[in-house]
């Protein structure tokens, strides 16, 4: 099998909980033939002090302050000495064969990305898993969930940062990842290459565990941010995945509420209470659901509407 050299690139801000399982984890693959960096992005917990118990078998980056996962990667590219470029997350740790499945894909020249599957760890805490099942059932409106169930490996509009490798010479020649965003990143910088004709594939062995937020504060700022960036690339290329024609769905439905109810049509009403009560079930999330829906929604529109801000820095994902 080609082994090429591989950089592992891995932001953290404030990772104390989980970075050490990760850089374990990333530590311990079948594949030999590859590097571990890690961006310290001005943490002010105890991050930096394990990232210290590593720093013979990794190498570190450190930011001052935090920049945000997208610059603080695309720093770190520009320090890889990798011919492939593999992302994950602090928050995550990886199979052992994670590598391996990767670098597989790469059958062709055209090739420039392959990604792989989430999972849930097994000690995930339970609203943490209810999240993970959260987006497993919204699978049907976004870009790679909805396949994690194949066995093989298939062509896909975007994969998540958290998991996927990149070639690092197209990854340069496009100049990476849009500093000014974040959450989104991965799915703008996928827009641009599915546009300049490569193909990015989706290989569901290749594995990440991924610990999603613990409390519902936190699933909420989360939900937020992706709903400010889907409006933030919609106001940028216009509408280019089936999830961000959703608030235009739901601003129809609404007006049709209003009318129903403006004329006090019971068959109506009763059917956007079927509706309602058919999400709550389908999402098995309690009424965490409404908060969550008008959350995304809100963000979108700030998104379309307001100019950029800070949301491509980091926020801790439990506070």
């Amino acid at each position: 099998m080609n082994t090429p050299y591989v950089s592992i690139i891995i932001p953290a801000r404030n990772a104390e909980k989980t970075i050490k399982k990760c850089l374990d984890s990333v530590l311990n693959l079948d594949y030999k033939n590859y590097e571990v960096i890690v961006i310290d992005d001005g943490s002010e917990d105890r991050t930096p002090e394990i990232l210290e118990n590593y720093k013979d078998k990794i190498k570190i980056i450190k930011n001052i302050k935090a920049l945000g996962p997208s610059q603080s990667r695309n720093m770190a590219v520009k320090e890889a000495k990798g011919e492939y470029l593999a992302f994950t997350d602090a928050d995550c740790f990886v199979d052992k064969s994670w590598l391996t499945e990767l670098i597989s894909g790469f059958k062709e020249s055209k090739i420039v990305s392959v990604g792989g599957i989430q999972e849930i760890p097994k000690d995930e805490t339970e609203f943490g898993r209810k999240v993970s099942e959260f987006f497993k059932k919204i699978g049907f409106i976004s870009d790679y969930m909805h396949i994690a169930k194949r066995k093989e490996s298939v062509e896909v509009n975007h994969n998540p940062s958290c998991n996927v490798m990149y070639r690092k010479d197209i990854f340069l020649e496009e100049n990476g990842f849009l500093e000014n965003l974040w959450p989104g990143e991965d799915v703008e910088l996928d827009y641009r290459l599915r546009k300049k004709g490569y193909k990015i594939i989706f290989n569901p062995k290749a594995i990440v565990y991924h610990y999603r937020p613990s409390n519902l504060k936190s699933f909420l700022k989360m939900m937020y941010r992706y709903g400010w960036a889907q409006g933030f690339l919609v106001k940028k290329y216009g509408i280019f995945r089936k999830i961000q024609i959703l608030p235009f769905l739901t601003l129809g439905i609404f007006l049709c509420f209003c009318i129903a109810l403006f004329y006090m049509n019971i068959y109506l009403l009763l059917f956007f209470i079927f509706i309602f009560l058919f999400l709550i079930l389908y999402f098995k999330f309690d009424l965490y659901i409404l908060p969550v829906f008008l959350s995304w929604h809100y963000g979108f529109l700030n998104g379309i509407f307001f100019k950029e801000n800070n949301l491509h820095k980091y926020e801790d994902k439990d506070d």
